[in-house]
This record gives C-alpha cells, sequence and structure tokens, in this order.
C-alpha cells in the first residue's frame, strides 16, 4: 500500500493522466466516464480491446445499447449501489467483456465511472485497491470540475435572460458582454421554447443537451430552464436554412426525446434573427406557437414555426378583441338557434368540415354520418344563413369566429 501511496499521492492534471497511471499500475485498459457516460478519460497504452470499449472510445460516450444492456443484467444497480469496486463478468450481447468497476459518488450523488479491462489478470485485492484510491481522485476532480462548470452555466444563464428579457440597450453591448464571459454568438439564430407537463429535471436537462450534439447541423448557443419550459437559442451550422429542414429538426428532436422515454414535449419556435437585439422578439414568437397550440391543440397539432402561423399568429389578438366586446357573432347565430330549437348539429357540422378543409369523406366520417347526409346539412345549412361555405370570405369569417367563440366546444369535438 506504501507504493499505491506513491503512485497516486500527486497532483493529476487531467483524468486522462489518472487513466494511464491506473493502466501501469494494472497493465490493463482503463475508462473514466462522468455520470452521463461521458469519457473523461481513457488510458493511451495499447492492448487488446473489446467492441464495447471501442466504440465508447471512438464516441466519447458509451452507447446506449451498452449501457441498456448492463441495466438489463443488473449490472448498473450493482455498481451504483456498491461503495467497492465489483467485478463484472463478460456480457457479450453488447460487445463487453469482463470488467472491474467502481462507481464515484461523492456522499449518495453518482460522479461517474472507473472501468478496468480485465483479461485476467487484475490481482484479487490489490486490483480494487488501485481502484479505490483512484476513484477517490477522480471524485475531488469531478467535484471541482462541478463548481466551475455550475458557475459557467449560471453566467451564461443570467446572460441568455438579459437576452430575452431586453436589458442590453444596443447590439455593441451585447456582444462586448458576450465575449467577456467567452460566449461565442453565431450570424444568425432561432430560439425555440419546448414545454413538458411534468417540468425538467437536471437529468432530463442533459439528456436534452446530449441528443442535440448528435445532430450534426444544429449547435446548441445557449439553454435555460423556466419550470415546465426549456428555452433554447441555437443555430444552424450550414447557414440558413429553409423552414422544412427546421420543422424536421424539431420534429426529430420531440421523438428522440419521447422514444428515449424521457419525456413528451411540445415546442414553438421562433423565425431566423441575425440581430440580439431581438432575441425578446424571437422569444415571444416561440411563446405564441406555445399559447397557440395549448388553445387548440387539433388545430394547430402541425404548427412549430412563428413564421408559417399565417393567419393564426393573430388569433390571440382576436380572441383578447372579442372578449373586450362582449358581444356574440352574428354570424353564427342563426347555426346556434337551430340547434337549439331542433336539436340538431348545425354548429358542430361547420365546425368539422371547415377544421377538416371542406373534405366531405373525411368529415362525414369524422361525424359518423353518410356523405349524402353530410351534402344534405350544408345545403340546409346554407338555405338557413343565406350563405354557401364555398364563399371565401363567409367561409373565413365563421371559422375565425368558431375558433375564438367555440374554442372549448372545438376541443371537445376533436
Amino acid at each position: 500500500m506504501t507504493d499505491l501511496g506513491r503512485v497516486f499521492d500527486r497532483f493529476f492534471d487531467s483524468m486522462e493522466a489518472l487513466a494511464d497511471t491506473i493502466s501501469e499500475s494494472l497493465q490493463a485498459q482503463v475508462t473514466i466516464e462522468d455520470s452521463n457516460h461521458h469519457v473523461i478519460g481513457y488510458s493511451s497504452h495499447h492492448f487488446e480491446s473489446d467492441p464495447a470499449r471501442i466504440s465508447t472510445i471512438i464516441g466519447k460516450v458509451v452507447p446506449n445499447t451498452v449501457i441498456i444492456g448492463l441495466r438489463k443484467k443488473g449490472v448498473m444497480h450493482r455498481l451504483e449501489n456498491s461503495m467497492h469496486p465489483i467485478r463484472v463478468p463478460a456480457v457479450m450481447e453488447v460487445g463487453l467483456g469482463p470488467r472491474l468497476a467502481m462507481c464515484i459518488k461523492h456522499q449518495q450523488e453518482i460522479l461517474g465511472y472507473i472501468w478496468v479491462v480485465d483479461r485476467g489478470n487484475l490481482a484479487e485485492g490489490q486490483a480494487e485497491a488501485v481502484v479505490e484510491k483512484a476513484a477517490g481522485i477522480a471524485g475531488r476532480y469531478l467535484m471541482k470540475q462541478r463548481g466551475w462548470k455550475l458557475k459557467e452555466e449560471k453566467t451564461r444563464e443570467d446572460y441568455f435572460w438579459k437576452l430575452l428579457t431586453s436589458h442590453y440597450e444596443s447590439e455593441q453591448r451585447i456582444r462586448q458582454e458576450a465575449e467577456a464571459v467567452s460566449i461565442h454568438l453565431p450570424a444568425g439564430y432561432n430560439i425555440a421554447v419546448l414545454e413538458s407537463g411534468s417540468g425538467f429535471g437536471e437529468h432530463l436537462v442533459q439528456k436534452l443537451r446530449d441528443t442535440l450534439e448528435a445532430y450534426p447541423g444544429q449547435q446548441l448557443v445557449l439553454l435555460t430552464a423556466e419550470h415546465e419550459r426549456l428555452i433554447l437559442l441555437f443555430t444552424s451550422l450550414f447557414g440558413a436554412e429553409g423552414p422544412e429542414a427546421l420543422t424536421a429538426f424539431l420534429h426529430k428532436l420531440l421523438q428522440d426525446m419521447e422514444r428515449s422515454g424521457s419525456v413528451r414535449l411540445t415546442a414553438g419556435c421562433s423565425q431566423g434573427y441575425r440581430e440580439y437585439v431581438s432575441a425578446a422578439a424571437a422569444y415571444r414568437e416561440a411563446q405564441t406557437v406555445l399559447e397557440l397550440r395549448r388553445l387548440l391543440p387539433f388545430h394547430t397539432r402541425h404548427l412549430l414555426l412563428y413564421e408559417e402561423l399565417g393567419f393564426w399568429a393573430y388569433l390571440p389578438a382576436i380572441l383578447e378583441s372579442k372578449r373586450g366586446a362582449g358581444r356574440q357573432s352574428i354570424l353564427l347565430r342563426p347555426l346556434r338557434e337551430h340547434d337549439r330549437e331542433h336539436r340538431s348539429d348545425f354548429l358542430k357540422t361547420v365546425a368539422v368540415y371547415l377544421s377538416l378543409n371542406g373534405n366531405l369523406k373525411e368529415s362525414a366520417a369524422y361525424l359518423h354520418i353518410h356523405t349524402n347526409t353530410l351534402m344534405y346539412r350544408l345545403n340546409k345549412i346554407a338555405e338557413l344563413t343565406g350563405h354557401s361555405l364555398k364563399e371565401t370570405d363567409y367561409r373565413t369569417s365563421v371559422y375565425l369566429e368558431l375558433l375564438v367563440e367555440e374554442t372549448g366546444r372545438l376541443n371537445e369535438w376533436f
């Protein structure tokens, strides 16, 4: 143990240096990971390796298939609940050979992991002592790194909130402060707001960061969390992209987050901007998309980008105006009165027909009636109102009135 003290009781300026020292002591390959299984150090000595380690070193992160395989086998549970190194038998389904492993902890908090490839040459007791000693050093290093990281993240979040709340008076001041805190502002950006019904914990935020890192075309610049929302400022690495590419990126992000079992999210995204004094306006645009998606989930289910909202962008203002007026629509009155007196479904029929873009077959199926029955109703409605739903002005006006006056019933019907 005296030799062990001489080897490890010194300053390590990196986890690479620590991994090499463990490797020299045990004559084995070593990988050190953080709590999210990102590689922060690995031995440079060339020994024979297995597929799991090779893919981990290449990707700088343990593949999900390996982590899932280890969890299914109960390895991660054993490792994370042990205060000492454990021997891990081979899990060949994921390409992992035998290992000596230890979970690096501070009290009950997991900071990372040490993995040593076991080629049958790890002496019982002595190898465990080496790994346990190294875990203490790695733990202190990770705690210090975490402190620096938290301070840096706090600085970046404070700066981001100043952008979102129009704190800065000029573009020059924005760029000067960004440079002062080592934030690189790209030439163009979008702001997106992601919303979850269950809030965002640290694990979910990190999962989002990891997911975004896997997309070669987009780069996350700034991120902050607020209650049940995450606010992102991101940029395309390939210059300005059209709305199709941006929509595809956001859909994939939401699908990947849901597929990973993390959470179901909704999103809204601003237009692209170049001036950072416009960040607050971009934030409001993203919020508007989310507001509309909450207001009428079915009708706005495909909306993600503010620049593609069309008339939907004006709906909140129309709704506010209607509330202030306190009067119901004259256009909808005959339909409401007919439904009340004859127990008909004329209002719902018009709502479904217009919401489904005037498609007779889809509308009839949705209403559970025959197409001929739907045609009969539409003709009766035209007689009752004196207007055909084929008239653009009337059709548009009725649809808007339905959206703002019958929001609750629309959500029930759909």
